[in-house]
């Protein structure tokens, strides 16, 4: 897969899932943006990747709409037509419902669906003018078919992303811009790494069905996404792709409920 001539804008590169996507793509040598929010992570990153003067960094939120334009004007810049979107960043907290605060709610909201809405506006305007099609690949998660307490706000923005896939996958067609979402499992990164580490991460592994017995890497993620983007996903578009070794057949168990046992968190 030759990607040499082509760019990709890849939100939240800066660790996890992100990371792993760009380094994929970077690999075969696609020419990769990535809109990050924390500084840390940008320094880290490109000395990891190693990308040269392949790799660009917007510092920025996806949730701001300024920022996001930002992003897409300086991969216009620096690579010309963006040919691929990964929507990519994102965060997440534990809170039961009851006590979940309306700012806590609009960070995860803001940052995974919203973010989402905004960058892929950004992208199919510029690609729909460009006239050369495209792909997106939407990181949603397991968890938006799958409920669990303490998930209140971060469940419904993944859910919220699967169903906008298949909006934009009906809308963009036409176009020639596929669009497909990836519902990762329990994946070991530093988002998920509290429920892959340690008795909480054998715990999961106890209690979901995961073959091989083994949570999920960043990598895992990366070679799925890289296949939806390329050529042989051609006739692939609007679907949610789970990617958790299996752990859709009993259903993801409840992260509260494995905190829960552990002594971290405590039902009113």
């Amino acid at each position: 897969m030759d990607l040499s001539a082509q760019t990709a804008v890849v939100t939240g590169a800066g660790s996890g899932i992100g990371k792993a996507i760009a380094a994929a793509l970077l690999e075969r040598g696609a020419n990769v943006v990535s809109l990050e929010i924390e500084p840390a992570n940008i320094e880290a990153a490109t000395a990891e990747l190693a990308g040269g003067d392949k790799l660009a960094w917007c510092e920025g939120s996806v949730s701001v709409a300024a920022d996001v334009e930002a992003a897409f004007a300086l991969a216009a810049e620096r690579f010309g037509t963006v040919h691929h979107l990964v929507n990519n960043a994102g965060t997440a907290s534990l809170s039961l419902v009851v006590d979940t605060s309306e700012e806590d709610w609009d960070h995860i909201v803001d940052t995974c669906l919203k973010g989402t809405f905004l960058c892929t506006r950004a992208f199919a305007r510029q690609a729909i003018t460009a006239g050369e099609g495209g792909a997106v690949v939407n990181i949603s998660s397991l968890n938006a078919v799958a409920a669990t307490d303490g998930l209140g706000h971060y469940c419904a923005a993944k859910a919220g992303i699967m169903q906008f896939t298949q909006v934009c996958a009906g809308e963009l067609g036409r176009h020639g811009i596929r669009v497909n979402s990836i519902g990762p499992g329990t994946v070991n990164t530093p988002l998920g790494a509290g429920f892959t580490v340690g008795r909480i991460g054998q715990e999961f592994l106890d209690r979901t069905l995961v073959s091989p017995a083994r949570h999920q890497e960043a990598s895992d993620i990366a070679d799925v996404a890289l296949f939806l983007l390329s050529p042989g996903a051609a006739r692939i578009t609007g679907h949610f792709v789970p990617v958790d070794g299996g752990q859709h057949v009993r259903g993801l168990h409840s992260y509260w409920d494995v905190a829960e046992a552990q002594g971290l968190v405590a039902r009113p």
